[in-house]
């Protein structure tokens, strides 16, 4: 588990305080932080729980199982901030992008939480493509016509789940899912539906030439706004006396709140994750949002954009080496001299996003002899994500031109810094280390207290940085050649049938 290293004691904790909850895909963590953004020492819980996949393409999550993980931890936390739980004025949320579940006419789940990770929309997305105009889809929704976005994932549950789907009387992320059942009542923040593919970014709303085309009524949608759930039901307030005054803020997007967290918030600045997937995201304070070909755009917020690309292969990618080679030491591996002959690799384990956005692509080795070692090959894979990396910086620079430095964050790049000097090679630019720890945990804190008025904006917590990684020359001439490589494969493979 990574802790913010930047920490107070609950007696040191200045008030307001926010709980902060990140409910990942697989991971689950609450904390307090205080005024200043500083994590509150021992007010911390957590309750990971592995992605459902029981069919192939399936990446789900239990909503009611999640919910009630929530609900445990949110009781520890106070328990364990004491008499200082009454301190906490803001409970701020960050939940993955692209997330739905149906609900019946109870509030009940009528589906588990599709995740940005389930593929079994490729063959929807696939015919949204033949039926739609993606460019003018993206130019309007920032999003692509792909298995990740509710509109391919709805099409799909009502051609596979035709039953749920008739008894479904409103669709939502995990985040809105959890505050319905607090407050009773249904709330979408911008920067949640904007992730959606359903919303238009330019009018802050529902996109409804989207959702005719994917016959959705726009009412089975949350009603979008930014503002707190402030009314607990009884038995929630019962449950958590030191919360009933606190303005719980809906749900907003977790890479939205890691760039929140690692101070990554100009559009001169850019936040370069690396987790299980990956991604490169700049934020600008704007009403007309860039458009990021091969890339996406959503929102912070009502009043900010976030544009960048997104990764399907990054930390995945080193976890499945670690798994099929248990005895690599992958950092050594790395480190080799290349002879120019080496094995070349296309990582797309887990599909692709950008910048081909191929729900279908699969990982390729080239180069293979009698002769090539495990470390050659796992070598090849670790390459082969920076070299992904580096295609995402080149789209995401030319449509947001400016920016002047990259701040590496995510769990696999604080616990692997010798990534980051990979990232720096792979790009041909400096990468400075995040060392603000829990990123979007302290992301949504960050927001949250900016709302409250106790930051008078998101730049003003403080951003801990570490060491600058600076692009070695003598690699960096190897791994564009090796980029050259990469797309030489790519494009080989493009005609090649599927089975």
């Amino acid at each position: 588990m990574i802790v913010e290293p930047h920490q107070v004691s609950l007696r040191q904790a200045r008030a307001p305080l926010v709980l902060a909850i990140d409910i990942g895909t697989s991971g689950l963590r609450a904390f307090v932080f205080d005024a200043g953004a500083h994590l509150v020492r021992g007010c911390v819980a957590h309750d990971d729980r592995p992605v459902g996949t029981t069919s192939p393409g399936e990446a789900t999550v239990d909503p009611d199982e999640r919910t009630r993980a929530t609900f445990g931890a949110i009781d520890r936390v106070l328990r364990s901030a004491g008499r200082r739980a009454s301190d906490i004025a803001a409970v701020s949320v960050s939940t993955f992008w692209h997330s739905v579940l149906g609900i019946d006419d109870r509030g009940k789940p009528t589906t588990p939480v599709l995740t940005w990770a389930d593929t079994r929309a490729s063959a929807a997305a696939a015919a949204l493509r033949r039926d739609l105009d993606q460019v003018a889809v993206h130019a309007r929704t920032g999003c692509m016509l792909h298995a990740s976005y509710l509109p391919a994932k709805l099409a799909y549950l009502r051609a596979a789940h035709a039953d749920a789907f008739r008894a479904s009387v409103g669709w939502m992320s995990l985040g809105e899912y959890i505050a319905l059942r607090v407050f009773g009542e249904r709330r979408a923040s911008h920067g949640m539906a904007s992730a959606t593919g359903l919303y238009a970014q330019r009018a802050k709303s529902w996109d409804r030439p989207m959702l005719a085309a994917v016959r959705v009524d726009e009412r089975t949608l949350s009603p979008i706004a930014d503002e707190a759930h402030t009314s607990m039901r009884p038995a929630f307030r019962r449950r958590w006396p030191a919360l009933a005054g606190a303005k719980w803020y809906p749900a907003i997007g977790d890479g939205a709140c890691s760039n929140l967290g690692c101070g990554a918030v100009t559009p001169g600045t850019a936040a370069l994750m690396v987790g299980t997937s990956g991604a490169l995201r700049v934020v600008l304070e704007t009403d007309d949002p860039p458009n990021v070909p091969g890339g996406w755009t959503y929102r912070v917020d009502e009043r900010r954009a976030i544009a960048g690309g997104a990764l399907s292969n990054a930390g995945n990618v080193l976890s499945w080496l670690g798994r099929t080679f248990p005895k690599l030491d992958l950092r050594s591996v790395v480190s080799r001299a290349s002879s120019g002959g080496d094995p070349i690799a296309l990582p797309l384990l887990a599909g692709d996003r950008s910048p081909t956005w191929d729900d279908g692509a699969r990982a390729a080795i080239a180069g293979i002899g009698l002769g090539t070692s495990p470390d050659e090959i796992a070598g090849a894979m670790v390459e082969g994500v920076a070299y992904r990396y580096a295609m995402l910086w080149a789209l995401v620079d030319a449509a947001v031109p400016g920016i002047e430095r990259s701040i590496g964050t995510g769990g696999w790049a604080i616990a692997n810094p010798w990534l980051l000097q990979l990232l720096a090679d792979a790009l041909d630019r400096p990468v400075v280390a995040s060392n603000a720890g829990e990123g979007s945990a302290r992301g949504a804190a960050i927001w949250g207290l900016e709302r409250l008025g106790a930051l008078r904006d998101i730049g003003a917590a403080p951003a801990y940085l570490g060491r600058t990684y600076r692009p070695r020359p003598e690699v960096v001439a190897r791994f564009q050649a090796g980029a050259r490589r990469q797309r030489e494969l790519e494009r080989a493979l493009s005609g090649v049938p599927r089975a």
